[in-house]
């Protein structure tokens, strides 16, 4: 079974810990499949960039929650 490290700031790149610092700043908390993804910082980007086209899309706050 292959294990993932659950990254914190003092365990990846500077280019990660900005990263997660927007992650703290949206959810209160770094959630784990950001702290996984933050081993590559260009991925959890990625991630973060599709998670606000969602956000902004043409989708009201009830369904924007549903998900």
């Amino acid at each position: 079974m292959t294990e993932f490290t659950l990254h914190d700031k003092q365990s990846v790149s500077a280019d990660s810990k900005a990263l997660l610092d927007v992650s703290i700043d949206a959810f209160g908390m770094v959630p784990n499949l950001h702290a996984v993804m933050a081993e590559a910082p260009g991925l959890l980007e990625g991630y973060q960039r599709l998670h606000q086209l969602f956000l902004d899309s043409s989708f009201d706050d009830e369904e924007i929650t549903v998900v």
